[in-house]
């Protein structure tokens, strides 16, 4: 029975929810980058002037009285100031306006969200197969590459426990790349293809084999980043 490997419902959902998260973020920073900020610091400057105005003028009336002019700029100061019910407005970090440039617009929205969506799509368009023959079919967005079962040399599992990747090296120099994190189902093609190799050492689900000395109550050793199996 012929194995089939795509990817997995929650890869597709985790990327185009980092994606979209990424797009949001990187919006929100644009905003506040070139709205938000440009209009703090404009409220902060206005009010600087101002409050200077208002000290100043409080500060020589003490002593000696003021012109007309200066009682009406005096008290045009005084009334804007009151105007701030919510408080005085506060001067924008120094960090900011760099924040939102290179971790949110750059970051998050030039960077981020397409490199989610590329890899959605690309994940998308993959799809490996191990026939029933032995033949190992990998199809991904720019070509298709077929390795019947003489023409896989060896599959490469250091990577295999730790990573959930393998890679299976074909006689013309084929390289096939299998990730059981992002792929459903590529557990099984390569533990087919390992166990053929090191039948002592793999089972064809992909799991170390345990010899009969070991408890029995002990499963056999699973990748370390394994994503639970689905169907």
């Amino acid at each position: 029975m012929p194995v089939i490997s795509t990817v997995r419902t929650s890869r597709v959902i985790w990327l185009l929810s980092y994606g979209i998260m990424c797009m949001v973020l990187g919006f929100w920073g644009a905003y506040d980058y070139w709205v938000r900020i440009p209009k703090n610091e404009l409220d902060y400057a206005a009010f600087s002037q101002t409050k200077e105005v208002f000290d100043r003028l409080e500060k020589q009336s003490a002593t000696k009285s003021l012109s007309a002019s200066e009682i009406t700029e005096y008290e045009s100061a005084k009334a804007k100031i009151a105007d701030y019910k919510d408080g005085a407005p506060e001067p924008v970090p120094a960090y900011d306006r760099p924040l939102q440039l290179w971790i949110y617009v750059i970051g998050c929205g030039v960077l981020g969200a397409p490199w989610c969506f590329w890899g959605l799509i690309k994940i998308k368009r993959q799809r490996f197969e191990l026939n029933e023959e032995g033949t190992l079919i990998a199809v991904d967005r720019r070509s298709e590459i077929q390795l019947s079962q003489d023409q896989i040399k060896s599959i490469d599992m250091s990577k295999w426990m730790s990573k959930s990747i393998a890679i299976v090296h074909g006689t013309g120099g084929e390289q096939i790349k299998l990730d059981d994190y992002m792929m459903k189902n590529a557990n099984l093609i390569i533990g087919r293809i390992a166990n053929r190799f090191e039948p002592e050492v793999w089972n064809t689900d992909g799991t170390k084999w345990k010899s009969a000395e070991e408890e029995p109550s002990e499963k056999a050793d699973e990748p370390a980043d394994s994503a639970p199996r689905e169907t």
